[in-house]
């Protein structure tokens, strides 16, 4: 029987038991279409992670306590009661000649109100040099400057995205906005930078003097000197690694940090971050392949299942076939191939499924999903493994029956 025949007559076998078998393909399918999905997202937040990485600015540091970082509040921008101060910004900056600017930072939530909307935002009190720091730009108004940090004044630098929260496409620029029930005119609109997958969106984030900040918000302590981090930036071709030892013996030795303890703060630049997020998404990513990993061995295994069912219900058939003259090759053959075609089918499904998905979670998501067609024709030559490996055992037990007792077997 050549290959046309025993392709055509699984087909025809699969197409009589439709249900029976779309039920034993959805293991497969479910499998394959996550394994899409997971590639999918995994290379689309690895790519969004460098945008957003770059957009933090090559060079950026920041120091903060260490329970800052323990306690989440570095990626949620909840404020609270911390123990580095704005000493150690002086430290750092009279010690290290490195450093080109540096500014100490507060961070709290705050609701912001303008006319009937509100939107509930982190908000960042930093000195007027934030803007080199972080690498900002400048898509309309100004940022504040050293006068208005000096005075108190009460106004705002609002990010792209808290500007559209709060005004959509009205100009914000001279708009009083209230901040715990105190007005707050924005003199400013950062330019939106990338973002990937986080928690918090610096698009989101809105900033004032630093002083400010200390006089309006809520949720920071009100002592001149406690500081919720530092922000710096060093000079062009500094080496960072050497810098960041620097500001670490430093601060040591300021808090009189004994050798076997560990640091009360933590020091992160651009490298951590993105190393961080890096280990997020790959995280997510390996317990996507895991799950997929699971639904396919379940797949599998009920593969094998049906074409053991099969076996027993075409006892009689094979027992005809041998006896005029099927060879036990044509037989393992056909049941082998029956078992590759339900996979294939599976996987083509799985695959159509899984772009699908790719497309709907793109459109969803604050990141691009890489559509990536080498996993696609991974998994399809995955489903014909499966489908061999799985199918082979049913195979042989149909190619080793003996015609007499086939013949004689009633269903």
């Amino acid at each position: 029987m050549n290959l046309k025949i025993l392709i055509l007559t699984s087909l025809r076998v699969l197409r009589k038991h439709k249900v029976r078998s779309i039920l034993t393909m959805l293991g497969i399918v479910i499998g394959i279409s996550s394994i899409i999905i997971t590639f999918s997202i995994g290379r689309g937040a690895e790519e969004a992670i460098s945008n957003a990485v770059m957009g933090i600015g090559e060079g950026t540091i920041y120091v903060m306590p260490a329970e800052f970082m323990k306690k989440g509040a570095f990626r949620s921008g909840v404020a609270q009661k911390v123990t580095i101060s704005k000493k150690d910004a002086e430290r750092i900056k009279v010690n290290c000649p490195e450093v080109s600017e540096i500014t100490p930072m507060q961070m709290s939530i705050q609701q912001l109100d303008y006319k009937k909307k509100t939107a509930q935002e982190t908000i960042v009190g930093c000195n007027a040099n934030m803007l080199i720091i972080n690498k900002n730009e400048i898509d309309l108004g100004s940022f504040f400057t050293d006068y208005h940090v000096k005075q108190k004044s009460n106004v705002i630098v609002l990010g792209s995205g808290l500007a559209a929260k709060l005004f959509n496409t009205e100009d914000p620029i001279g708009k009083t906005i209230t901040i715990n029930k105190q007005p707050v005119t924005v003199i400013g609109v950062l330019d939106k930078k990338p973002h990937y997958m986080g928690p918090r969106d610096q698009n989101d984030q809105g900033y004032l003097p630093f002083t400010t900040a200390k006089k309006l918000c809520r949720g920071t302590d009100e002592s001149e000197e406690e500081i919720a981090m530092i922000g710096l930036r060093p000079y062009d071709g500094v080496d960072t690694e050497i810098l960041l030892r620097k500001i670490k013996n430093i601060l040591r030795f300021a808090y009189n940090t004994k050798p076997a303890d560990e640091d009360p703060f933590t020091i992160i630049d651009q490298k951590a971050i993105e190393q961080v997020a890096r280990d997020s998404a790959g995280i997510i990513k390996m317990f996507g392949l895991i799950a997929a990993a699971v639904s396919l061995l379940v797949g599998s295994i009920g593969v094998m299942n049906i074409m053991l069912v099969s076996v027993k219900e075409r006892t009689r058939e094979i027992g005809i076939r041998m006896a005029i003259g099927a060879t036990q090759g044509s037989i393992r053959s056909q049941f082998l191939i029956e078992s590759v075609t339900l996979c294939m089918f599976g996987g083509i499904i799985g695959v159509a499924l899984g772009i699908t998905g790719q497309i709907l979670i793109s459109h969803a998501a604050k990141f691009n999903v890489v559509i990536e067609f080498i996993p696609m024709l991974i998994s399809l030559i995955v489903t014909v493994l499966i489908g061999i490996f799985f199918g082979y055992y049913p195979a042989r037990q149909a190619s080793n029956m003996n015609p007499v007792d086939a013949l004689l077997e009633r269903n």
